[in-house]
This record gives C-alpha cells, structure tokens and sequence, in this order.
C-alpha cells in the first residue's frame, strides 16, 4: 500500500497547496489545479493509498478564504475516499 502524508502547514495560498498536492502525489502536467480536477485524480487512483492529512489550522475567523479552502479539500477528500476503494484518508487533529 502506498502512503502518502500531507503536512499543510507551510502553505499560505490557494496555489501553494495546489502546487503540494501535484508534487506529493505526481499528478500529471494535464491536472487542472482546481478541486474538481483533484476529485477527478483522485476517483481513478488505481493503486492502494492510505492518505494521511495534518496541518489543516484553523483561522480564528472561519470566513478566512485558506479555512474555507481546507474545509472544501477535505471534503473532496472524503468523497473521493467513498466512490475509490483503493484510497483510504486519515483526517488527523492538532
């Protein structure tokens, strides 16, 4: 099974995590850095892969453009875990 942790800590944009996530999961020069294009990766990953996700903070203002980008990346996250059997996701708290 391959293991994939993702530490978000040391991003600060919208792009930056993009950027993470083509480099922690060697998506392809064709993905479309946006979360319909991560679900879409995601959904065809045909090989065993436990992610491990920590560092989603929280700003003290839930409004924050980064929180609420978190929030929508774990949701992709998740409903990508329910349609692939081959992907399994840890949401880990600080």
């Amino acid at each position: 099974m391959k293991k994939i942790l993702l530490d978000f800590r040391e991003v600060d944009t919208k792009e930056q995590v993009q950027e993470y996530l083509i480099m922690k999961f060697g998506f392809p020069d064709y993905y479309g850095k946006n979360l319909d294009a991560l679900f879409d990766m995601l959904t065809e990953w045909g090989e065993d892969t436990c992610v491990g996700v920590f560092g989603m903070r929280e700003k003290e203002e839930s409004s924050d453009p980064l929180t609420v980008y978190f929030r929508k990346i774990i949701q992709v996250l998740q409903d990508a875990e329910e349609e692939n059997p081959h992907l399994c996701v840890i949401l880990a708290t600080e």
